[in-house]
């Protein structure tokens, strides 16, 4: 009976079932890859921890940590390519949002030069 204690019981499996299917949900589209990131940069995983003597500072910092750890550790168990896969659609996100600014900057620029004339 002990190999059985930390099995999961049906209705936590249909739990997982469900948080799974949420999950690829959410990473099926831009925005859901944009909100995980966002969440992974609150949860403060991509700074550093310790805070000097400032003790509770990097208490509460490790605590958010732990979070973001758990967080990617849940998108490991769904899929281990999923956090990898994140990074790079967040990369080409960026890229993509960089280009557009600059797009817009020189459209604009080249509006004011419109007037002027």
């Amino acid at each position: 009976m002990e190999q059985f204690k930390d099995q999961p019981s049906i209705p936590q499996n249909l739990g997982r079932d469900e948080i799974t299917a949420a999950f690829r949900e959410v990473f099926a589209s831009a925005s859901g890859k944009r909100v995980l990131f966002w969440m992974l940069e609150q949860c403060a995983i991509y700074q550093e921890a310790y805070a000097g003597e400032l003790v509770n500072a990097t208490h509460y910092t490790l605590g958010k940590q732990g979070v973001g750890r758990r967080l990617i550790a849940e998108l490991d168990r769904i899929d281990p390519t999923l956090y990898p896969r994140l990074l790079l659609a967040i990369a080409d996100l960026k890229a993509n949002d960089k280009a557009a600014a600059a797009s817009r900057a020189a459209s604009e620029e080249g509006e004011e030069h419109d007037v002027d004339a």
